[in-house]
């Protein structure tokens, strides 16, 4: 009941903007699982092994590596929002691009452009968020964020399930085969499409008062984007630690889930949407919480006992055969890693000056693509190629086991946000 009650609060005092967000976070969040479930699907249905769909997967994030730090100075300067709306609209087009794709080429020159156009959203999102709620409000919001992506890709899971089904009763083919699951694809695209809407009517918000001014505004200088001391360099490199060993091993595993269910298991994608979909309403559940957690033990513990927990989950997915327990494994892996992102998230953040969140976010996306989208993807293809998934999600474990301890280690003894820094 408190947690429901701060929740209503933060929700009255939401502004148009905050509001606005969340409706494109949920019809985006549809689109985006539906191809989490179907993408993987319709690269393998038209040919390709886990080697080449794992460095397709890979391409948009490693594209982030060049223009992830422009985009995120030139955000912390002029302003979050048209970023978000041009890298929106872009990504909808290569969508398409990629549903109507067969071809080596095209198919990877479409996945470069989603890489320059959802930078933007990966990167700014949190930041464009921070720059519109309050800091009392701020953590119950993200969290809420976090619980309207999880609980609107229960319904794009299903989507991403029923659609293929319906489209291969229409044909008189499979459901695996490639023309059920283009039609997936292109649904993404109207969903996408879609999310234009609510952004559409949103506005920049102001920038606050330079971090140093105690808010008066007078004339301090501000803070650089980037570290100019190596105080504020060690500092950098201790808050993308977690994201970065945990993004490598994600990127080994999350990427090839629906490959795992289709080929260890042999469930068609009608089965393997609704486990998706109950998967997103045990983390939207276990997200809500996670604030009155953080609140009692400290936000980095916090995250650090949920990842750990998660560790005999992973194994049970690298190694068991049984398939209740594997499903099972599996809801309690994503709720654990997942439901601490606000938490997570918002201490980042909270860390640095306001004008260098986006710079922060940016460099978290240039490493943590190198892992989730780069290495993680084509380690993990050809792992899989050479002895299947098992060595693979073994991979993970270790990743995560590793970002979990440097970031107890770094910062066990800083439950409260830092004053920010100025240059």
């Amino acid at each position: 009941m408190s947690a429901f009650g701060e929740y209503i609060k933060a929700a009255r005092g939401m502004g148009s903007n905050a509001r606005r967000y969340l409706l494109f976070t949920g019809l985006s969040s549809i689109g985006w699982a539906i191809g989490s479930l179907c993408l993987n699907l319709y690269l393998h249905a038209i040919g390709y092994r886990q080697d080449f769909i794992g460095l397709l997967n890979g391409l948009p994030s490693m594209v982030v590596i060049f223009v992830g730090l422009p985009i995120g100075m030139l955000a912390d300067r002029k302003g979050y929002l048209k970023f978000i709306v041009i890298g929106t609209a872009i990504n909808t087009l290569t969508t398409l691009g990629l549903a109507l794709s067969v071809g080596k080429a095209p198919l990877m020159a479409f996945a470069v452009i989603s890489g320059v156009a959802g930078s933007a959203g990966w990167i700014l999102g949190a930041p464009f968020l921070m720059s519109i709620t309050s800091p009392k409000e701020r953590v119950f919001l993200f969290s809420l964020q976090s619980a309207v992506m999880t609980g609107t890709g229960f319904l794009g899971s299903l989507m991403g399930g029923a659609v293929p089904r319906l489209m291969a009763t229409r044909f008189g083919v499979s459901s695996g085969d490639v023309l059920p699951l283009r039609f997936a694809l292109l649904v993404i695209v109207l969903f996408n499409a879609l999310s234009m809407l609510p952004l559409m009517g949103m506005k920049e918000p102001k920038k606050a008062a330079a971090a140093g001014d105690g808010g008066t505004g007078a004339s301090v200088k501000p803070a650089s984007p980037l570290p100019r001391s190596r105080a504020e360099l060690g500092l950098y490199l201790k808050l993308l630690s977690l994201e970065t060993l945990v993004a490598l091993g994600a990127g080994a595993m999350v990427t090839f889930f629906q490959l795992f269910f289709n080929m260890k298991f042999k469930l068609p994608p009608e089965r393997i949407g609704p486990i998706f979909a109950f998967a997103a309403i045990g983390t939207t559940l276990a997200t809500l919480a996670t604030p009155l957690l953080a609140r009692r033990f400290g936000r980095v513990r916090t995250v650090v006992l949920s990842q750990l927990a998660s560790v005999p989950f992973l194994l049970t997915l690298a190694y068991s055969t049984s398939l209740p327990a594997v499903i099972a494994a599996y809801y309690l892996r994503d709720a654990l890693m997942n439901m601490v992102w606000p938490v997570q998230q918002t201490f980042v953040l909270e860390q640095v000056a306001e004008n260098q969140r986006a710079t922060l976010t940016s460099l978290s996306a240039i490493l943590g693509s190198m892992g989730r989208g780069g290495l993680g993807p084509v380690i993990s293809g050809y792992l899989q190629v050479v002895s299947g998934f098992s060595l693979a999600f073994t991979f993970t474990t270790v990743c995560y086991v590793l970002g979990a301890g440097l970031f107890w280690y770094f910062f066990r003894h800083a439950e409260r946000p830092k004053v920010a820094m100025t240059s």
